[in-house]
């Protein structure tokens, strides 16, 4: 079986990993034939409010990697970037989100070397479990729809005044992507039932082991999601109490 450790982290303290993030992201944008029109960034892994979750495998390295990063004043969410040209709409609606804690989950990649696992939708799960150590309140994304659905099943909704329906053609005529927002980071409550106590667990113990099966494959996976050391005792209270009902 597989081992994977999914491992959060803030960019600006680890330039290592965001470099390799960088690296296998842009490979993974010239695989699919839109490095020429996504350019790669790596301003974002100095910016103090990003985020980084990645997915590391035991024998074949860094396979994949999401960011969430957080609006702050006088900076623009790359969003906006994207979709303002098409939908200049955007703009105000991010603008409206901002004074709340407002978020972007974005640079999502998979290597093709450790595909068909669904480890996507684990990153998007664990993004949205760690958000409320971040102060942040909704979460908004441009994602494109071959992994659309997994943000759907976390309760992300089309933010429907962008586009079709929130569906824009983006960055080439054959990709569709999703404009779409998560409302209620807090509670969830519109995230399909399992998938809602599974990051409600990694929400209450971001430091945990469990088998997923996201896409039919069976992976063991760690979690080490504590980006803000603060509340470490507080976790580990959470695990004293399961332990002792669990005795």
């Amino acid at each position: 079986m597989d081992k994977v450790t999914i491992k959060a982290f803030r960019a600006v303290d680890d330039p290592a990993r965001c470099r390799l993030y960088a690296m296998e992201h842009a490979k993974v944008l010239s695989d699919l034939g839109v490095d020429q029109v996504v350019v790669p960034d790596e301003s974002w892994s100095r910016d103090p409010n990003v985020y980084v979750f990645i997915a590391e495998h035991e024998a074949l390295g860094m396979v994949a990697g999401i960011r969430l990063d957080k609006a702050s004043v006088g900076s623009r969410l790359r969003m906006d970037d994207c979709v303002a040209p098409m939908a200049p709409e955007i703009t105000e609606i991010l603008d409206s989100l901002a004074p709340h804690g407002n978020a972007e989950l974005c640079g999502l990649w998979n290597a093709h070397r450790f595909a068909g696992r669904g480890v996507p939708k684990l990153l998007i799960e664990a993004a949205i479990a760690t958000s409320s150590q971040l102060g942040v309140r909704t979460i908004v994304t441009f994602i494109a729809e071959y992994v659309a659905p997994y943000a759907v099943g976390t309760g992300f909704v089309p933010i429907q005044a962008v586009g079709e329906n929130g569906v824009l053609v983006y960055p080439i005529p054959s990709i569709r992507t999703h404009a779409l927002v998560l409302s209620d980071v807090l509670t969830v409550c519109n995230a399909s039932f399992l998938t809602r106590q599974r990051m409600l667990s990694l929400r209450l113990r971001p430091g945990q082991e469990r088998f997923e099966c996201p896409k039919g494959k069976m992976l063991c996976v760690r979690y080490e999601l504590v980006v803000d050391h603060g509340l470490s005792r507080g976790f580990l209270d959470v695990i004293r109490h399961r332990e002792r009902f669990a005795a």
